[in-house]
């Protein structure tokens, strides 16, 4: 009937008197009392996660800005990162990485406890310099008195240190040295390290400890492939690589080593040059360096300097990859990258060494007796 009204249950309510719904929730579908989000509250949240990002990796960024290179970057990044990195130790942030990675048996995620470059120099013993034998006269160094012969059950330790460029030439010397059955080695090397940041890995204080533990009687290093960059000295000063400063520290550095090593007992130390580098900057680093450890070695008597430079250059003198081995068949000695030896190259520095250390510890009758002070070992081709 068309005056007949709609039953009031289904009548729609007025507007403004609409009741709530039974699930507490508005008409617009929003909880009560919740606010719709804007651009703002949103950008603040991403903030407030970006700070506490950064406040819980403050260490790992800080670590990775100390291991840069010396120079402007490196001072630029700490500024930024350091106070990052004390606000995290206060607030207590830095703990849940140190805590995971003791866990997990891994290393500190942060960086050292100090970041200043400690530099492990040679100390002279009392009574030592110049002490006089049963005669009165003073006795000669360790490194100049006649070397003990090894024997079956007595043989002699060698010990291989360096940074990367070492492992497979501290390989194949392992594998050589068992072979005799009278050198027993031991080798030690470590990636991206060398002389020139002891604050990213101090190889003074790691040869001293290793020496005094393993006692060797002779010493294979060999450092340099990342050494081309600037260096810190201990009073705080910056040579940029090359520079007088930076040739005076090294080779100071380089001494130390020796003077470190000898201390320590070694009676000879074998240091190894670096290879030919098929760019032609690195390469003209390469020589810098190279010509630092050769005149260390001819100042000091029981310092043989193996020529690893020649060792792989082709027949003009230049770089190759592939060069020929004793029977005149190529065989690759240099990686994809270039720079980094084969274990058939490796195998050419090992056998340079071996070949010096039999000359000392085993001569034969007839032979030609060990250098005297001011010469080196230079291996043939």
């Amino acid at each position: 009937m068309a005056d007949e009204q709609t039953p009031r249950d289904f009548r729609r309510p007025p507007a403004g008197d609409e009741p709530p719904p039974a699930d507490g929730r508005r008409a617009s579908g929003l909880p009560f009392g919740r606010r719709r989000r804007t651009a703002a509250s949103a950008l603040v949240a991403m903030l407030v996660a970006l700070a506490l990002g950064a406040l819980f990796n403050a260490p790992a960024m800080k670590k990775t800005a100390l291991e840069m290179p010396f120079g402007g970057e490196r001072s630029f990044r700490l500024a930024l990162v350091d106070p990052l990195a004390s606000v995290s130790h206060w607030l207590f942030l830095d703990r849940p990485a140190k805590l995971t990675a003791v866990a997990l048996g891994k290393p500190d995620p942060g960086p050292a406890g100090t970041s200043a470059v400690v530099v492990v120099t040679p100390t002279p013993e009392p009574g030592k310099s110049g002490e006089p034998d049963k005669n009165g006269k003073p006795k000669k160094p360790l490194q100049e008195r006649p070397l003990p012969k090894p024997f079956k059950g007595h043989p002699m330790h060698l010990y291989i240190a360096g940074d990367s460029m070492m492992g497979l030439p501290g390989m194949a010397l392992v594998n050589l040295s068992n072979k005799t059955k009278l050198i027993k080695p031991l080798l030690d090397y470590h990636i991206s390290s060398g002389l020139v940041r002891p604050d990213f890995f101090n190889w003074p204080a790691q040869l001293q400890s290793q020496v005094k533990a393993f006692d060797p009687g002779a010493v294979a290093v060999m450092f340099g492939a990342n050494d081309n960059q600037a260096v810190q000295t201990a009073s705080g000063d910056i040579y940029q690589f090359g520079s007088d400063g930076w040739k005076k520290e090294y080779r100071k550095r380089v001494q130390d080593v020796v003077g470190l090593l000898f201390q320590g007992g070694v009676r000879r130390i074998y240091w190894i040059g670096q290879p030919v580098m098929p760019s032609a900057s690195y390469n003209g680093q390469v020589k810098l360096m190279n010509d630092v450890y050769a005149s260390v070695a001819e100042k000091n008597f029981g310092v043989k300097y193996i020529d690893a430079y020649k060792l792989f250059t082709n027949g003009s003198g230049q770089y190759s990859q592939y060069l020929p081995d004793a029977s005149g068949e190529l065989q690759q000695v240099r990686e994809q990258d270039g720079e980094h030896l084969t274990y058939a190259g490796g195998l050419r520095i090992a056998q340079a060494v071996v070949d010096a250390i039999k000359k000392e510890w085993f001569p034969k009758k007839g032979e030609t007796p060990p250098p005297k002070p001011g010469t080196s070992a230079s291996p043939a081709p």
